[in-house]
C-alpha cells in the first residue's frame, strides 16, 4: 500500500497531517497503528506513531512527528537531558518547532531585506532566513548547553535570535586610500616621519625589509590599518546609529538633549533631526570578532558610540568586543575580561554582527563584512568540528580530517585558519601580504585551497539536486516515502 502522491511546491507548503488522504482503510490503518518497529541488527528499536523524518535537502533530514505538526506548540516539554539521551519522541518534537519557525522565518524574509535596504540605502544587502536544519542544529545544540527545557515555541524563537540573517558588503579600500591612511595617521599626537612612511608602506606592499625593520613597522601598522577599517565601516556604523537613535527618539527611552549629553557626535545628532527619511530600528548586541592578531571590522572609537547611545537611553546593548591597546602576546587571554575573551576567536574568525529587532518583531543578525569569501568555506571547519547537519557527502573526507585532529594538529590548524583570516582581511584594507603555507604535519585535504573547492563543489551538486527534489516525509529507516 502506498500514499497518493501530491507535490506541491515550496518547503513551506507541506500539507498538514490530518489532511493526508489514505488510498484505502487498510493503509490508513497502518499509519495509526499503536507503534512501528525498526530493526537494526539484533536489536529493536521503538518509534513513536507519527514520527517521521523530514527530508529538507537531498542529504539532510531532521525528525518530525506529523501528528503533532499542526500544533502551536510542544506537545510536552522538550527537555536537554532528553535530547542527550537522543530520545526520539523529543527530537521529533523538536524538529516540528524548527520546521514551524522556519516557515515563519521565510515568510518574514522578504520583508526584512525590504526592511534593511531602507536603513541601508546605497548599500549591497542580502538576506536570508534560518532554514529548519540550521533552526533544529542551533536549537540541539544550545538547549543541551545550557541546560534549558523548551515548553512553548516562543521558548526557541529567543534562542535562535538570528532567524533572520543580513549581510552587508563592504568595499575593499584602495591604494589612494592606503596611502591618505599612512599621511594622516597620528601616534602619540605625532604624524609618521618620512622613514616611518616608507617603512609602513613597504609593509603593505609585502617588500624585503630586514628582521629588525619587521618589528618597527608592526607597531606603525596597527594604527594604520585601524584606520582604514574605521574609514570602510564608518558609513554602515553611522547608519545603525542613526537608525537606533530614531528607534530611541519613538519609543521615548531617550530625548535629543539626553543623546547630546551622552557625547553622541555633533553631525549624527544633526542629521537625525534634519533628515526625516532614516528608518528606525532597536539595537540589541554588538560582536566585533577578529582573531588574536587580526584587525576588527569596528574601531574602539566606533564601539564608544555604540557605549553612549546605551547611557542615553537606559538600555542595555550587549557588547562582545576586545579593546585595540590591549597587548594580547604580553597578558593572554585568561587576564581579559569575559566580553574581550569572547571576542577573540582562535581559528581568526573576523567579521561585525550587529543584532537588531526588526519592526515585524523579528531578530536580525546582520554581518558587516568586505568582499572575502573566506568566511564562507572556513564555515566547514566549524560545523565539522560540531558534527552539524549542515554538512554533505562532499565534505566526508575533510570533517573526518578535522575531527581526526590531535590537540597539536588541532591547535596548529587554528594558526593557519587565523593567518588566512588575517591574509584576507589585509586584502581589503590595502595590504597585500604573502599567502598562508599550510603546514607539513596536516593533511592536504585541509588546506584553503581544499576547502574552497569542497565548498563549490558541494553548493554546485546541492544546485543541481535541488532543480529535482521536493521535501518529503519518509519512515526513520528511509524505506518509505510520503511526497506532499
Amino acid at each position: 500500500m502506498a500514499l497518493v502522491p501530491k507535490i506541491i511546491k515550496g518547503i513551506g507548503q507541506i500539507i498538514r497531517p490530518d489532511k493526508v488522504k489514505y488510498v484505502s482503510s487498510a493503509v490508513k490503518a497502518e499509519y495509526q497503528s499503536v507503534m512501528h518497529f525498526k530493526t537494526l541488527g539484533s536489536n529493536v528499536k521503538i518509534v513513536e506513531p507519527g514520527i517521521k523524518n523530514f527530508r529538507i535537502k537531498p542529504d539532510i533530514v531532521i525528525p518530525i512527528n506529523t501528528e503533532t505538526l499542526h500544533l502551536q506548540n510542544p506537545a510536552f516539554p522538550i527537555t536537554w537531558k532528553a535530547l542527550e539521551a537522543n530520545k526520539l519522541s523529543h527530537q521529533a518534537e523538536l524538529g516540528n518547532v524548527s520546521y514551524r519557525l522556519a516557515k515563519k522565518y521565510k515568510a518574514a524574509e522578504n520583508a526584512a531585506k525590504a526592511e534593511l535596504k531602507e536603513i541601508f540605502p546605497n548599500f549591497e544587502v542580502s538576506v536570508r532566513s534560518k532554514g529548519a536544519n540550521s533552526v533544529y542544529s542551533k536549537l540541539e545544540r544550545v538547549t543541551k548547553k545550557t541546560k534549558q527545557t523548551i515548553k512553548t515555541d516562543e521558548d526557541a524563537r529567543n534562542i535562535i535570535l538570528d532567524a533572520i540573517g543580513g549581510r552587508i558588503q563592504l568595499k575593499d579600500l584602495t591604494r589612494r586610500d592606503v596611502l591618505s591612511a599612512i599621511d594622516n595617521v597620528k601616534i602619540n599626537g605625532k604624524n609618521l616621519t618620512s622613514e616611518e612612511k616608507t617603512l609602513v608602506l613597504k609593509y603593505f606592499d609585502n617588500q624585503s625589509i630586514s628582521p629588525s625593520e619587521i618589528e618597527r613597522a608592526k607597531e606603525l601598522v596597527k594604527p594604520v590599518k585601524i584606520a582604514l577599517a574605521e574609514k570602510q565601516t564608518d558609513p554602515v556604523i553611522n547608519k545603525f546609529l542613526l537608525s537606533g537613535m530614531k528607534d530611541a527618539l519613538n519609543r521615548g527611552t531617550t530625548t535629543l538633549e539626553k543623546l547630546e549629553k551622552a557625547g553622541i557626535r555633533k553631525d549624527l545628532l544633526k542629521e537625525l533631526a534634519e533628515n526625516p527619511n532614516i528608518k528606525p530600528c532597536r539595537i540589541t548586541e554588538i560582536n566585533n570578532y577578529k582573531g588574536e592578531h587580526g584587525v576588527a571590522y569596528f574601531s574602539d572609537r566606533q564601539i564608544k558610540e555604540f557605549e553612549k547611545l546605551q547611557l542615553a537611553t537606559g538600555e542595555k546593548i550587549d557588547i562582545i568586543s576586545c579593546p585595540e591597546d590591549i597587548d594580547l602576546a604580553k597578558y593572554g587571554l585568561s587576564e581579559l575580561p569575559k566580553s574581550a575573551k569572547d571576542a577573540i576567536k582562535k581559528s581568526g574568525y573576523t567579521t561585525g554582527q550587529i543584532n537588531v529587532v526588526l519592526s515585524d518583531g523579528n531578530y536580525a543578525e546582520v554581518q558587516v563584512r568586505g568582499s572575502s569569501t573566506f568566511p564562507e568555506y572556513e564555515h566547514l571547519k566549524y560545523d565539522a568540528s560540531l558534527d552539524k547537519n549542515t554538512l554533505g557527502r562532499e565534505c566526508d573526507e575533510y570533517k573526518h580530517a578535522v575531527q581526526a585532529l590531535t590537540p597539536e594538529q588541532s591547535k596548529s590548524y587554528d594558526h593557519y585558519i587565523e593567518s588566512c583570516y588575517d591574509y584576507y582581511r589585509d586584502a581589503e584594507l590595502g595590504s597585500q601580504r604573502k599567502k598562508p603555507i599550510l603546514p607539513e604535519t596536516l593533511d592536504k585535504v585541509l588546506s584553503e585551497d581544499s576547502m574552497r573547492s569542497i565548498y563549490e563543489l558541494q553548493e554546485s551538486n546541492l544546485s543541481q539536486k535541488m532543480k529535482t527534489f521536493v521535501p518529503h516525509f519518509e519512515e526513520i529507516d528511509g524505506s518509505k516515502k510520503f511526497v506532499v
